[in-house]
């Protein structure tokens, strides 16, 4: 369509609308253009050289003229059948015209409505129509009903597509050129982009996996492989991971968010709740330990001495048995002096030889009979020790005699052999002969005679008797202490099974916390893991959203987007059937890409969010209340349970054995371990025993609600970033894109066609509805039937009335629902509900259905 030639004839079409009277306003005003005829002369040429309307030129002087003399302010009437013949003739031949150059008179025009805005400064009204005007001018076809955020997001498109195909040619060609050309760069741009994407997610989940080095290393080498080979040779690849831009800022991105606040709750509050689990086990066992301790002080402080004195007695026995038998050790030499017969024997036997050397008479004979008649006329057991001990003396003295004879001979015999050799034999006979006088030696015996070892008056008298009660006194201490023992009884407690100290308990306890903990970290490791996946979400959901958007073409085809306007556009150019603006029932079916104020349909979304985000916060803060109130207990316990105790006790215990004796040494020896002096001090603290509570990190809980805060802003921009995945889509897929816009231009005008026999059935279904609402509401029913009395509950909602269409609440001030003039027909409509419905209440109207509502769709040929 050409540029000049449409805004010409739609000026002319609105003719016969409400700007009949106005509509060549903007073109013709022959005060501040050199006068009528000029204008008249100017507009003549452009239209009938540049439009080739020669055919109807008396139509179109005639259109002039009429406007001329209305401005000038004479009355003229025409013919309404006259202009609207005008019109469709006007316009048959411009839709037909193409010779016209833009860019020569477009510029012209606009340059004369701005001076004429200029210099009429009294016209306000008519100024401000004509600046409105030479925008609508400015603007591509179908952006007139753009708000100002649509407008300038266009606008800046618009520039910064011109400043980047001035600066970077060949980067816009290759971004904006059809598919299938600059292969190469394009694969060199994606490889680059895939590996970026893949450092990105191996950082945000490999590396969140805690695997070992090697293992991280090889799948982050492989997924950037990946990654850059796939965007490199697939344009579906590339465009999936544009997606994921968008869609982490959606449901999926919300979801991520919430499993790294679990993963932020599991490191935070759930182990540090485990950690001061361990430490109020650790404070019981240690508790019970400090107990036991004391206790086992105070009781070995009582009690221990005396078990020592008993266990003890055992080994005093051991030495008083030890001491009778040093005594009967200490009377063996005494028995064995008087009554041992193994030395009688050998002092017999050398005496004996002695005797035969010398051919003396046996001496030991002579003793032996001498002694047997004093032991056979002994009168007491006592002389017959007497005797047998003076038997020995005897034969030990002779004993003595004998070996002082043997060892002169000896002495007499080496003498002489010394001689002899010294001197010759004759010499020797003479000096050497007396050396051989060997009966000097029994010198001694011949001079004493046989009483020289006589006992007699020698030996003290009663030495047997002391010998018989020495040896009876040995007798009786061994029969005494023969049966003599030391009893005692422990008493054994009967064996339980199972039974542990305080000390084996405690160690239980930790050791069974300990197992249970590192299970309980075991599985919150596997969980982490398995959170870390879930960023996975995000390209599984970008890459559903790319094969919908390829295979289903109704599939988020709900945007009025810019090249749906450019359709609306041209069928409004040529006075076809047009969608915009949309009506109020269909505006909850589109949406607004540039519309800053999110639809209903995503208001109510993000309320029903908001409130489910708020019940997971309030769940939370729960969790971390319960942890911090946890915390708060066991360090109030530690900061107010500390004690000292000091443990202070003696016990003395003395038995004294009174005597100098024997006896009175042995009990001393036996009863020693009952003297006892003990003193216990003791300083005990239960330091040790308190519990050392862990506090979560302030800034893990500030991660925790700044996550939950970034969770609600991405719920109140999900409305605009979701729309960013068409345009993404729509930048890969532009034929694809359009053919989804005409299937949804050409879908929304069948239902548009069949709106009346939609809002007919709608309407008749309502209208049981709603009178049932009206019956049982006592509110309504109050206002109705008591508006007086009642009245004020206007103020409320939710007792004013609906309309019956949209159902939106009547507004409590502003512009009044118009409600139906039928008697009885309780029913109220707003305004725009009440022009779509051609001002006509169907809930008490009887209108047939008609099939008039037809007309043609529109088509594009996709190239």
């Amino acid at each position: 369509m050409i540029f000049l030639s449409r805004n010409i004839s739609m000026q002319i079409y609105k003719i016969t609308g409400k700007l009949k009277e106005k509509a060549l306003y903007y073109y013709l005003y022959p005060k501040y253009f050199d006068g009528t005829v000029q204008i008249y002369k100017i507009y003549q040429k452009r239209v009938l050289t540049h439009m080739q309307l020669r055919n109807y030129r008396p139509c179109l002087l005639f259109f002039v003229n009429m406007q001329l003399l209305s401005i000038i302010g004479e009355p003229i009437s025409v013919c309404s059948e006259f202009t609207r013949n005008v019109e469709k003739r006007s316009m048959a031949l411009i839709e037909k015209s193409t010779s016209f150059d833009r860019r020569e008179y477009s510029f012209d025009f606009r340059d004369q409505l701005k001076s004429f805005a200029f210099h009429n400064p009294r016209q306000s009204c008519l100024s401000t129509r004509t600046f409105d005007f030479v925008k609508k001018e400015t603007m591509p076809a179908g952006m007139e009903r753009l708000n100002r955020c649509g407008r300038l997001i266009e606008r800046v498109q618009k520039d910064f597509l011109k400043y980047y195909l001035k600066k970077c040619p060949t980067l816009f060609h290759i971004c904006y050129d059809p598919i299938g050309t600059h292969r190469k760069a394009r694969a060199f741009i994606g490889f680059l982009f895939g590996f970026v994407a893949g450092v990105l997610l191996y950082e945000g989940i490999i590396v969140d996996l805690q695997f070992d080095t090697y293992t991280s290393i090889f799948l982050g080498a492989f997924l950037v492989a990946m990654l850059s080979i796939g965007c490199a040779s697939s344009i579906q690849i590339r465009c999936i991971c544009l997606l994921t831009i968008p869609t982490f800022f959606g449901r999926a991105g919300r979801i991520v968010l919430r499993a790294l606040i679990l993963g932020y709750l599991i490191a935070g509050p759930v182990f540090n709740v485990t950690y001061n689990g361990k430490e109020v086990v650790r404070t019981f066992a240690c508790t019970t330990q400090l107990t036991y301790n004391l206790t086992k002080t105070r009781f070995d402080l009582m009690f221990k001495p005396f078990q020592q004195a008993m266990l003890g007695m055992k080994a005093d026995a051991n030495e008083l048995k030890d001491t009778l038998s040093s005594v009967r050790d200490l009377m063996g030499p005494i028995v064995e002096e008087i009554e041992g017969e193994e030395e009688m024997r050998r002092l017999k036997e050398e005496n004996d030889y002695l005797d035969e050397l010398q051919d003396d008479t046996r001496r030991s004979d002579e003793i032996e009979e001498k002694h047997e008649k004093e032991i056979a006329t002994a009168k007491s057991e006592a002389d017959v020790y007497e005797a047998k001990y003076k038997k020995k003396i005897e034969a030990r003295c002779e004993e003595q005699l004998t070996h002082g004879a043997e060892r002169c001979r000896d002495m007499f015999g080496g003498a002489y052999n010394k001689c002899y050799d010294k001197v010759t034999v004759f010499a020797a006979w003479l000096l050497c002969w007396p050396m051989k006088l060997t009966f000097v030696c029994n010198l001694v015996q011949a001079l004493g005679g046989s009483n020289i070892c006589d006992p007699e008056g020698k030996v003290d008298p009663g030495i047997g008797e002391g010998y018989v009660a020495l040896k009876k006194a040995r007798d009786t201490f061994g029969k005494s202490f023969k049966d003599a023992k030391l009893q005692y009884k422990i008493k054994k407690m009967p064996v339980i099974l199972d039974l542990h100290d305080a000390t084996d308990a405690a160690k239980a306890v930790m050791h069974e916390f300990n197992a249970r903990r590192k299970v309980f970290e075991s599985v919150m490791m596997i969980i982490k893991r398995c959170l870390s996946f879930i960023f996975l979400r995000i390209i599984l959901n970008a890459q559903e959203y790319h094969d919908k958007y390829l295979t289903e073409i109704e599939h988020d085809n709900i945007y009025v987007t810019s090249y749906f306007r450019k359709i609306d556009a041209r069928r409004k150019a040529r006075s076809s059937l047009t969608l915009l603006p949309l009506k109020k029932i269909e505006r909850s079916s589109f949406v607004n890409p540039y519309s800053l104020r999110p639809s209903k349909i995503e208001q109510v979304h993000l309320t029903g969010q908001t409130v489910k985000l708020i019940l997971e916060i309030i769940s939370i803060t729960t969790f971390i209340l319960l942890d911090r109130l946890f915390f708060e207990a066991l360090d109030l316990v530690r900061r107010h349970a500390y004690m000292e105790y000091t443990q202070v006790g003696h016990h003395d215990l003395t038995l004294e054995v009174r005597g100098i004796g024997v006896i009175a040494s042995l009990i001393r020896s036996v009863i020693r371990g009952f003297n006892v002096k003990r003193r216990v001090r003791n300083v005990v603290t239960n330091s040790a025993c308190l519990p050392r509570a862990s506090k979560v990190p302030n800034y893990m809980i500030f991660k925790i609600y700044s996550i939950y805060l970034a969770i609600w802003t991405l719920l109140f921009t999900t409305a605009y970033t979701q729309r960013l995945r068409r345009v993404i889509c729509s930048f890969f897929y532009r034929k694809r894109e359009k053919r989804r816009v005409l299937y949804l231009y050409n879908e929304s005008l069948r239902r548009r066609l069949g709106h009346a026999r939609f809002m007919r059935a709608r309407v008749k279904s309502l209208v049981r509805t709603r009178r049932l609402e009206y019956d049982m509401d006592p509110w309504i029913a109050l206002r109705l039937r008591w508006p007086t009395l009642c009245g004020w509950l206007v103020i409320f909602a939710w007792a004013r009335h609906k309309c019956l269409v949209c159902g939106e609440v009547e507004p409590k001030r502003g512009p009044r629902f118009l409600r139906c003039a039928t008697p009885g027909c309780p029913f109220v409509h707003c305004s725009e509900c009440w022009d779509d419905v051609g001002r006509i209440c169907y809930a008490c109207a009887d209108i047939g259905e008609t099939d008039d509502d037809t007309d043609e769709f529109d088509t594009f040929a996709i190239k």
